[in-house]
């Protein structure tokens, strides 16, 4: 383990409550395991070792995070991935393989939002013909991630949103049984329709049959909070 590994598990093993620990894991089920430090807990350590604690050197920035994903406290993967994320002007194009594997990692909603929304999507924005290969083989992938991180990536782009592509990556999917595939289609929509709600309407409407009820309730949600419905 580096140095560096080791100081960032000793210092968020400290600050782990057992009792929330346990309320965490419960939310899921079980399927994960957590130190127990809420996320506005977490951020605030987060940003208090950063600036205390000098960064690793770059070049070893990769196996620090691989290192970080290796635990299975949830925690050490947030702070692995807001780590990637402070020096995004050393991202190098060969980095988009490194994403996919953080992604494919110990998958679950929550990292695979994460990385989408913050990692994806800047990736996109500074690589764009190299990121663009990538998602469209996710968008056909077997991996319910992959598929999950093509589709929600351009959540933050709102009126910079490539609708062709967005819409590729649904179509794709739209008959899907994942329920993790479903969720990120529905998510994708609703956070689109605050930008564009014409858009998702219409695409809606012309999908109504092949589309996951659910999906459509998601999709149109903030639409009809907004009664943009007529």
């Amino acid at each position: 383990m580096k140095e560096y590994t080791r100081k960032i598990y000793s210092l968020l093993a400290k600050h782990g409550d057992e009792l929330t620990a346990q309320t965490m894991s419960r939310i899921t089920n079980g399927q994960f395991k957590f130190l127990g430090i809420k996320n506005v807990e977490l951020n605030e350590l987060t940003k208090r070792i950063f600036e205390n604690y000098p960064l690793p050197k770059y070049g070893e920035t990769l196996s620090i995070i691989r290192e970080l994903f290796s635990f299975e406290e949830r925690e050490y993967l947030y702070f692995g991935i807001s780590l990637f994320l402070k020096r995004p002007k050393m991202w190098q194009k060969t980095d988009i393989v490194f994403i996919e594997n953080l992604i494919l990692t110990q998958p679950g909603w929550d990292t695979t939002e994460y990385i989408s929304n913050e990692v994806v999507s800047q990736f996109y924005e500074m690589y764009p013909r190299v990121a663009s290969e990538f998602i469209k083989a996710w968008i056909t992938s077997k991996s319910q991630w992959l598929k999950a991180a093509a589709i929600m990536f351009q959540r933050t782009f709102k009126d910079k949103t490539n609708t062709e592509l967005l819409a590729e990556s649904i179509n794709s999917n739209i008959s899907s049984d994942s329920e993790i595939v479903n969720r990120a289609i529905g998510a994708a929509l609703r956070n689109y329709s605050k930008s564009n709600y014409k858009w998702v309407l219409d695409f809606v409407v012309k999908n109504s049959a092949k589309m996951n009820k659910k999906t459509k309730q998601e999709a149109i949600k903030w639409i009809d909070s907004k009664k943009l419905i007529k």
